[in-house]
């Protein structure tokens, strides 16, 4: 029996509205390799952190330079 679950209580924190997004086919294969890691059988496997969760995202050094650094370049 499937349950409904509302959006909010789903495991995948989806990103925030200011985070850049990655390309959809990296989303699939990182969604389809944790559904493989879910059906191998025999015990409970590791707990698998969703890996599109809390990625680091480097700011460019344009954007980290001030005023002043900026207008020496």
């Amino acid at each position: 029996q499937i349950r409904l679950v509302p959006q909010k209580e789903g495991e995948v924190k989806k990103p925030g509205p200011n985070q850049r997004f990655k390309r959809a086919s990296i989303v699939s294969k990182i969604e389809a390799r944790m559904a493989n890691s879910q059906q191998q059988g025999r015990g409970r496997g590791p707990n698998i952190a969703d890996q599109r969760l809390r990625r680091r995202i480097r700011r460019s050094k344009k954007s980290m330079m001030g005023a002043k650094a900026k207008s020496k370049r």
